[in-house]
C-alpha cells in the first residue's frame, strides 16, 4: 500500500495492492491549507495514515478469511467450518461456503461409505465361490479359476483400501516422523528387498498413524516392485518435513507424471497384475498426503530412476 497526502485539497491517497485507490477526505471545519506547522501536519498524516491501515485491513479480513477457509477446504474437508460473525453480507457469504462444505463433506463420506460398503459385501461371495472351487476335478482349471479369484479379491482388498485413505475421520496425533521411516524401512529390508534409509528430520507431524504408516509404505512398495530398490533420504525444507524415496527404475515419461497419482493409471500398459499392479497404490499415498495437509511429488531422477517426494508439515 503506498499513500499519498494532497494538504491543499485536504485529501488522504491509499493506491492499495489490489489496484484500487481509495480517497479519504478531511472535513476539520477550517481550511487545511492555513495550518502550516510540520509538527501538526505530521501528526495529522501519522494518525490519518493509522486509520486508513486499520480500516483496510478490517475491511479485508472477512476476504482473507474465507480464502484461508478455502485452501483449508482444498485440503482436509474436515476442517472447521468459517466463524459466521461480522456485516451482513460476510455473515452471508460464511453461511453460503458452511453450507457448501457440508454438502462436500456428505458426498465424500456417502461415496466413501458406498464404495466400502461394494467392496466389503463383495467378500462374502468370493469366500463361498472360494470353497466351492475346491470341488472342480479338473486340477489345471481349478488352479486357473483359484488365480482369477485370487487377483479379484485383491482388487476388492484394494478398493477397500481405497475407500479408507478418502476417510478423514481416524484419530490424529503426533507421530515421530524418523522412527516410522527408520522401521518401516528396516520391516522392507528383513523382507528382502533393498531398501536404505539416510537422514533425519527432528519432526513429529499431526497424522493418523495407520494413515501415514499406510501412506509410506505403499512408496516403498512401489518402489521396490517397479525399481528394483529404494534409497530413502529425509531432510526438513521451508517448515516441511521431506522424504524422498528414489528407485532404480526406468521412470516415468514426463507427461505421464501426474497422471499416476490417479486411480487405476498405470505406466506398464499390459493388464498384467504381475507386472502392472491394479494402479491405486500411489493415488491412496496421495490421498493420504493431501489428508494430512502434504503433497506428493513425482519428477525422474537426473541419474536415473524415479524420486517421489513425500511433504508434510511439521
Amino acid at each position: 500500500m503506498i499513500a499519498f497526502f494532497d494538504s491543499m485539497a485536504g485529501r488522504l491517497l491509499l493506491f492499495l495492492t489490489a489496484g484500487t485507490i481509495l480517497t479519504i477526505v478531511i472535513a476539520f471545519g477550517f481550511a487545511f491549507s492555513r495550518v502550516h506547522h510540520p509538527i501538526i501536519m505530521l501528526v495529522y498524516f501519522v494518525c490519518l495514515l493509522a486509520l486508513a491501515f486499520f480500516v483496510s485491513r478490517v475491511a479485508t479480513r472477512p476476504l482473507r478469511d474465507l480464502a484461508s477457509a478455502a485452501t483449508r477446504l482444498g485440503a482436509d474437508i474436515e476442517s472447521d467450518p468459517l466463524p459466521e460473525r461480522g456485516p451482513t453480507e460476510v455473515r452471508e457469504a460464511a453461511v453460503a461456503f458452511n453450507a457448501m462444505q457440508t454438502r462436500i463433506r456428505r458426498d465424500v463420506r456417502e461415496r466413501t461409505s458406498m464404495l466400502a460398503a461394494i467392496t466389503h459385501d463383495l467378500q462374502t461371495p468370493v469366500t463361498r465361490l472360494r470353497l466351492r472351487l475346491e470341488k472342480v476335478t479338473d486340477d489345471d482349471l481349478r488352479a486357473k479359476l483359484v488365480a482369477d479369484l485370487a487377483a479379484m479379491s485383491e482388487t476388492i482388498r484394494e478398493g477397500l483400501d481405497l475407500a479408507t485413505s478418502l476417510d478423514g475421520r481416524e484419530p490424529r496425533q503426533r507421530v515421530d516422523l524418523d522412527s516410522l521411516i527408520q522401521s518401516l524401512c528396516a520391516d522392507a529390508h528383513d523382507a528382502g528387498h533393498d531398501v536404505t534409509a539416510s537422514g533425519t528430520t527432528g519432526a513429529t507431524v499431526l497424522a493418523s498413524p495407520n494413515a501415514l504408516r499406510r501412506c509410506v509404505t505403499n512408496l516403498l512398495d512401489n518402489a521396490v516392485a517397479y525399481g528394483q530398490y529404494a534409497r530413502v533420504e529425509s531432510t526438513v525444507e521451508g517448515g516441511y518435513a521431506a522424504v524422498r524415496i528414489r528407485d532404480g527404475g526406468p521412470g516415468v515419461p514426463d507427461d505421464r507424471l501426474h497422471a499416476v497419482l490417479e486411480p487405476f493409471v498405470r505406466v506398464e500398459t499390459s493388464r498384467s497384475r504381475e507386472t502392472g499392479g491394479t494402479g491405486i497404490g500411489l493415488t491412496i499415498a496421495n490421498n493420504i498426503a493431501t489428508r494430512l495437509g502434504g503433497s506428493i511429488a513425482l519428477r525422474n531422477h537426473p541419474e536415473g530412476g524415479l524420486e517421489v517426494t513425500l511433504r508434510l508439515p511439521t
